[in-house]
C-alpha cells in the first residue's frame, strides 16, 4: 500500500537534529514529490540516537501520483567482486577471523559471503548484498579492530557504501539481505537470521548446517527483505534487547504462512544489551 508521507527511498542522508550526525533519513511527500521539513525523519542510529519523528495525517493514497516516476534500484556489475577480491591479508576483519580459526575455515567464508576489501579505510572490510538472482544490490564498506573484531566508531563510525567510495552518481540503493544468494546451495537447511554481517560469517563456520544470513539492521527484519525466505525453515536469533520487535513481526508472518520462530536464548541467558549470538557463544575474547 502507498502512503502519503514515506522515507526517503535514495542513499541521501542528511545531519540528525538529535545526535548531530549525517545519517538523518527524511520523509518524502509523495504527492508532491518533496521533503517534509527538515526534523521529521529517522536517524540511522537506531540503538545510539534512536530519534523518529513521523508526519502526522499519513494516510493510504490509492494511486501514485502522475508526476512521480517509480525509480529502479541499482545494481553493481559482476566485475566488482573481482575488483574488491584481493588484498586479503591487509584485510582487519579477515585478520581477526584467523586469530579465532582456522586459515581453511576462513578462506572458505571468503569466497562463500564474497567478502571484500576496500582501500577507503586502511584494512577495511566490504560485505556485498547479493540477492538469490545473484543481482549485487550494494556494498556495505567498514572497518574493524584486528585484534578485537569490534567495529571502529572513533573519532567517527567508519560504515559507508560502496557505490559512494566509487563515486557511482545516482545510485538507487535498494537493499537486501546478505547472505540471501546462499539460498540455492541447498534447499532443506534451515536459515539462520541474525543482525549483523560478522554475526552471520562467524556462525556459518561454527553451524554449518544452517544457512546464515544477516539483515545489516534491527529494522531489516520485515517482509520486504524477508519475502525471499518465504518456503524455508526460518530461525530468528534478535540481539538482546530486541526479542519483542523482532518477535512481533515473525507471529505476523507466521499468519502469512511463513514458518518462522524468533529464538529467546539471549533473553534467557542474562546477556548485556545489544549482545548478539557470538558474544554469547564466544565471548568477546574468547577464540573458537
Amino acid at each position: 500500500m502507498n502512503y502519503k508521507y514515506h522515507l526517503d527511498k535514495s542513499s541521501k542522508k542528511f545531519q540528525c537534529p538529535n545526535c548531530q550526525k549525517k545519517t538523518f533519513v527524511r520523509y518524502v511527500d509523495a504527492e508532491q514529490n518533496q521533503y517534509l521539513e527538515s526534523h521529521i525523519g529517522r536517524c540511522d542510529r537506531e540503538s545510539k540516537c534512536a530519534y523518529h519523528l513521523t508526519p502526522k495525517g499519513n494516510q493510504p493514497i490509492n494511486t501514485i501520483p502522475e508526476n512521480v516516476v517509480a525509480v529502479k534500484p541499482s545494481f553493481h556489475e559482476q566485475t566488482i567482486i573481482k575488483m574488491i577480491g584481493k588484498d586479503y591479508m591487509n584485510n582487519n576483519f579477515v585478520k581477526y577471523l584467523l586469530k579465532k580459526f582456522v586459515p581453511v575455515d576462513v578462506k572458505e567464508v571468503i569466497h562463500k559471503y564474497r567478502i571484500g576489501t576496500s582501500k577507503f579505510w586502511k584494512g577495511a572490510t566490504v560485505f556485498l548484498q547479493i540477492d538469490e538472482n545473484v543481482d549485487i544490490h550494494s556494498g556495505k564498506v567498514m572497518l574493524y579492530d584486528a585484534n578485537t573484531g569490534k567495529r571502529v566508531k572513533k573519532p567517527f563510525n567508519c560504515i559507508t557504501w560502496l557505490h559512494r567510495v566509487l563515486q557511482i552518481n545516482d545510485f538507487v540503493l535498494q537493499q537486501c539481505l546478505f547472505g540471501l544468494h546462499l539460498l540455492t546451495d541447498c534447499n532443506t537447511k534451515t536459515i539462520g537470521i541474525v543482525e549483523s554481517e560478522k554475526t552471520a560469517i562467524e556462525m556459518s563456520i561454527y553451524r554449518r548446517d544452517i544457512i546464515w544470513i544477516a539483515t545489516g539492521s534491527k529494522s531489516n527484519f520485515k517482509e520486504k527483505l524477508l519475502m525471499p525466505l518465504n518456503g524455508r525453515k526460518i530461525i530468528a536469533y534478535p540481539d538482546k534487547t530486541e526479542y519483542e520487535s523482532w518477535n512481533k513481526t515473525a507471529i505476523e508472518l507466521r499468519k502469512k504462512g511463513y514458518d518462522i520462530t524468533c529464538s529467546m536464548l539471549l533473553e534467557k541467558h542474562g546477556c548485556e544489551d545489544g549482545d548478539d549470538l557470538v558474544d554469547f557463544l564466544f565471548g568477546n575474547d574468547k577464540v573458537a
